[in-house]
């Protein structure tokens, strides 16, 4: 799991990750925004790892890491399968400003007032973290590889 603030470089250290290794990559915003009304979005984030991991050894997930939906997806997860935790750790100013110039294509599109919400209570995320990425500079290929060959 890729945890870390919202613009703090999840979606591209994942794609990063599976272009060069070949790991499975499941985009978490994607499903949210696909959900039906009424629809339980952890549970259908929980069913995707579950279908990805019948066809590959790994799959990695990006999150903010907070919440009670995602304790849940965390317990329900660890109890089915090996969970490593990648804390994604940068400026929240620095996620800010990347939240503003991306694209919200595939993005669900927040105010800034949510953002710094949101990433006040991913910056207090407390995890038995198995690597950690400074990103805050745009970590390169190399140094995102050698996290993940670390673990």
């Amino acid at each position: 799991m890729l945890i870390g603030p919202k613009g703090s470089g999840k979606t591209h250290i994942g794609a990063v990750v599976a272009r060069q290794t070949g790991m499975a990559f499941l985009r978490v915003e994607p499903l949210w925004l696909s959900l039906e009304p009424g629809q339980d979005g952890w549970a259908r984030v929980e069913s995707e790892v579950d279908r990805a991991l019948a066809d590959t050894d790994s799959v990695m997930i990006e999150s903010l890491g907070s919440g009670p939906g995602f304790e849940r997806l965390r317990t329900n997860l660890a109890a089915k399968y090996g969970v490593k935790y990648v804390r994604i750790k940068v400026e929240l100013d620095t996620c800010l400003q990347r939240v503003r110039t991306r694209s919200n294509a595939e993005h669900i599109p927040v105010s800034d007032d949510q953002v710094e919400r949101y990433n006040v209570l991913a910056a207090e995320v407390e995890l038995d973290w198995d690597a950690e990425i400074d990103n805050n500079a745009l970590a390169s290929t190399e140094e995102i590889l050698a996290v993940f060959a670390s673990l």
